[in-house]
Order: C-alpha cells, then sequence, then structure tokens
C-alpha cells in the first residue's frame, strides 16, 4: 500500500462528515444519560437531600428572573398591541392575546432561558469542576456512580422544578399585561374575562408539557457538558459557554417540534 493510499481524507468533504458524526456521537451522549437518569428515576434511586438542594437552586432561585423576563416581555407584547386594539373596537381580545400567547409560548420558553442561563450554567460549571480536580473520579473509586449522585437529583429537579417556576412566571406575564391594559384604560372585568376566555385548559397542558421537556433537555445537556470536561481551567469555560449555547439552542428547537404538535 502506497503512501497515498494511506493518508487520511482532508478536504471541505472530509471536514462535514467529521462534524456530522462528532455531532451524532454528542447526541448519542445525550440519550445515554438520559436513559441512565430515567432509569435510576424509576428504581427509586434518588437522594432526598441533594433533591431538594436542586429544587431550591433551579425554582426557588429562579423565581425573581423568570417572573421578571416574562412579565416584561408580556407587558412589551401589550404595548405593541392594545392601541391597534382598541383603534378597531377589539378591546375583549387583548386579555385573549396575552393570556394564550404567555402560556403557550412566552412563559414556557422564556423561562427555559433563564434557567438554561442561570441553572444550566451552574450545573455544567459545578460538574465541569469536579472532573477537573478528580472528584468524579473519587467517586467511582468510593463504588458511587455518578449519574446517580450528581445527575438524577439534578435531572429530577428540573422535571419538578420546571412545570411550577412556568406557571408561575406565566402568572406574572398576564399580569405584567394588565397593568400595560390598566395604563391604556382598558377596564379590569374586561381584561380579565378576556383572560379566563382566551386560556384554555389545553393551552396550560401544552405549556406545562414544553417546560417538562425543557427541564430535561436543560439538566441532561448541562450534565453531559460537565461530565466531560477535558483538563485545565480553560475547559471549565469552555464547558460552561457549550452547555448555555447548546441548551438555549436544543429549546428552541424543540419548541418549534412542539409548536407543529400542539398546533
Amino acid at each position: 500500500m502506497t503512501a497515498t493510499s494511506r493518508r487520511p481524507w482532508s478536504g471541505p468533504l472530509a471536514l462535514l462528515g467529521r462534524q456530522v458524526l462528532d455531532q451524532v456521537a454528542l447526541l448519542g451522549q445525550w440519550c445515554v444519560l438520559w436513559f441512565q437518569a430515567n432509569q435510576l428515576v424509576s428504581r427509586g434511586r434518588i437522594n432526598g437531600r441533594l433533591l431538594v438542594k436542586q429544587l431550591d437552586a433551579l425554582g426557588v432561585g429562579s423565581i425573581p428572573m423568570a417572573c421578571l423576563t416574562v412579565t416584561f416581555s408580556s407587558a412589551v407584547l401589550a404595548v405593541y398591541t392594545i392601541d391597534q386594539f382598541k383603534q378597531y373596537g377589539f378591546t375583549d381580545y387583548i386579555g385573549r392575546l396575552i393570556g394564550m400567547s404567555v402560556t403557550r409560548e412566552l412563559g414556557p420558553v422564556l423561562t427555559a432561558i433563564v434557567v438554561a442561563s442561570r441553572e444550566g450554567s451552574r450545573m455544567a460549571a459545578e460538574l465541569a469542576s469536579m472532573k477537573v480536580t478528580e472528584q468524579i473520579d473519587a467517586l467511582r473509586c468510593m463504588a458511587t456512580d455518578p449519574v446517580e449522585y450528581l445527575v438524577v437529583p439534578r435531572y429530577l429537579g428540573a422535571l419538578l422544578g420546571m412545570p411550577a417556576l412556568t406557571t408561575l412566571a406565566s402568572f406574572s406575564g398576564i399580569c405584567g399585561g394588565y397593568l400595560v391594559a390598566a395604563a391604556h384604560a382598558v377596564p379590569r372585568d374586561v381584561y380579565w374575562s378576556s383572560v379566563a376566555r382566551g386560556v384554555e385548559p389545553a393551552y396550560i397542558l401544552s405549556g406545562g408539557i414544553k417546560a417538562l421537556l425543557f427541564g430535561a433537555i436543560i439538566a441532561t445537556v448541562a450534565c453531559r457538558t460537565g461530565l466531560s470536561t477535558g483538563f485545565g481551567s480553560a475547559a471549565v469555560g469552555r464547558s460552561v459557554t457549550a452547555s448555555v449555547v447548546l441548551c438555549v439552542l436544543l429549546v428552541h428547537i424543540a419548541d418549534f417540534g412542539l409548536a407543529l404538535v400542539f398546533g
């Protein structure tokens, strides 16, 4: 065999192929970790103390930022729509539009972005630091499964905390829309009765399903990114950045897919 035939493939097509294979391998790692976490949860291998700690960090700790983000985004939506609705005599539809938009889209997506930025980065940083300082190897030496001890509490905390956090943020967003509506002389009864007509149980259910899926995505991606960190302090920073970017991107992709499903 000649030296030319042994030379590895090069060129744009080979580079594209390697990138595709790397992304497929990364997707496989996420799926494996997700399966392992669900398997441990189904077996009841849950550390209650660590779970409560994660719920406090993700759920309680993220309430102010999530509520403020959704509230001001809903207020902006109200500012851009109320004058047009009043001009054409559609005042009864103001609360309906804001309530439907917040419960189906703004609430779940913006809450997920806040959690991905705040808690996803924290999860990745914690696990990456443990990987760099060889604490994860020490857990294996003590016959402790890192997935059970480190991933499961974070994964289950995200699953339990995201729906509640999304519900609270969505309600705050509807209230933010009301403040703008009240400033534009929209009667309180008209606004809230419009919200009651517009927010159907199916919309609340779809928002809860989105919150569950987004929580699973954030916890799985952040934990996998942290566990696969290389060595050195710079690797921790790269893992945190990659975790936030991937979580936000996957949340939007999943949101588009669920929008097609729920119609």
